[in-house]
């Protein structure tokens, strides 16, 4: 251990000994700790966030959606299975329809599937109370479990479909409505999925939207983090008359604004250890008064400036590491009885999820560590400067 270290350890077991600097003292590593452990807490959340939105919108969404006006050929399919990363593919139909059981009625979105080639893309057997896609036959339906409490609707029950886009007669336009059954009820676990899709057959949503439906096509890729490299080569083969969207780019604006969260969180919980760092200047101030005599007597002996100074940054140091420490260690101990025991319940219609999601990362935890002892480090040159400018014989004298 070098001299200034040795030093910085004597004057920091000596705060212990006036009321004062030591109550300075646990203040400013409370401080710190709380900071920090606030910082990793928010932060493990907003991961969280992240990760459990990410997969529930991939259980649910293919890698890549093609939409068109006209129906694509089968021409064009094969020409999309030759791309590279391009597995399977899968037709769809999209529309609207009011959805009425009894005297409940909600407007919901209607998804057309082919069932066999629909469990290629995504996983959706996972999400189905039977865990079997083959019961989606011809006149019937699956909903969302929002939907099914919503109306009052259990599986079996019939429902009445109406699209608003009928046959003309001398009355005008008279709305289509058809009786269908329900199949089964999915939980996505996202209130938006489950309160307002439906899925049907692909014939019976052919029949029922005719030309008022916005047809096209899912893909899966070999590997979802090369999906807008295969999106773009797919755009390009396609040409114009094409709309190609990768996952990414169907939920960049959600994806974005939790990055942008992250990132606002992480400085307003930068400024709570900055305010704590105002407790560590203080702190050393004061430390260099109680020691001034000290600091005349190394300096009579030869110590020299530069010494003095990093006597008292280690000092702000040893406070700086030993708060972060231990907020380092209560954050990741509340985030992982969070992320265990989840008795944090959120309200599903405002969020995508019911339960608060938590998920450690070590390299954000890392750069908290690192930013935390940095600024105290910076909340500690100040003091030492201060220090290392008395004059030795004034400080001899201080009584």
């Amino acid at each position: 251990m070098n001299f200034e270290k040795f030093i910085a350890l004597r004057y920091f077991w000596a705060t212990r000994k006036k009321f004062f600097s030591a109550l300075l003292t646990v203040i400013s590593i409370s401080g710190i700790a709380v900071g920090v452990a606030a910082l990793i807490i928010t932060i493990s959340v907003m991961n969280g966030f992240q990760t459990d939105i990410k997969e529930k919108i991939l259980s649910l969404s293919p890698h890549i959606t093609i939409f068109s006006d006209s129906e694509i050929s089968s021409e064009k399919h094969g020409e999309m299975l030759n791309i590279k990363g391009v597995l399977n593919i899968s037709k769809i139909l999209y529309g609207q329809m009011i959805l009425r059981k009894g005297k409940n009625a909600t407007g919901v979105a209607v998804k057309g599937i082919i069932p066999q080639d629909e469990k290629k893309i995504i996983s959706i057997e996972k999400i189905l109370k039977n865990k079997n896609i083959g019961v989606l036959k011809e006149k019937t339906v699956f909903i969302g479990i929002e939907l099914s409490k919503n109306l009052l609707v259990s599986v079996g029950d019939e429902i009445i479909l109406v699209s608003p886009f009928g046959q003309t007669s001398a009355f005008g336009i008279m709305p289509r409505m058809e009786k269908f059954t329900v199949s089964d009820i999915f939980d996505s676990g996202m209130y938006e999925y489950d309160s307002s899709l439906v899925y049907m057959n692909f014939a019976d949503a052919q029949r029922l939207f005719g030309k008022e439906s916005l047809g096209g096509l899912e893909l899966k890729t070999d590997n979802i983090f090369d999906a807008d490299k295969t999106a773009k080569a797919l755009k390009n083969k396609l040409g114009f008359g094409y709309i190609v969207k990768s996952w990414n780019e169907m939920n960049k604006n959600l994806f974005s604004a939790l990055k942008l969260e992250k990132f606002v969180m992480f400085l307003i919980l930068t400024l709570i250890i900055i305010v704590a760092t105002f407790n560590i200047i203080s702190l050393l101030l004061v430390t260099t008064v109680e020691k001034i005599h000290s600091i005349g007597v190394l300096k009579a002996i030869g110590t020299q400036q530069l010494s003095i100074m990093k006597i008292f940054l280690y000092l702000g140091f040893i406070i700086g590491t030993i708060g972060t420490a231990s907020g380092t260690i209560l954050g990741i101990l509340i985030s992982f009885i969070l992320k265990k025991y989840k008795f944090i319940n959120l309200p599903a219609d405002v969020y995508y999820i019911d339960k608060l999601p938590v998920k450690i990362v070590f390299s954000d935890i890392i750069l908290i560590i690192f930013v935390s002892i940095i600024i105290t480090l910076l909340a500690a040159i100040y003091p030492a400067w201060k220090a290392s400018r008395i004059e030795p014989c004034e400080a001899i004298r201080y009584e």
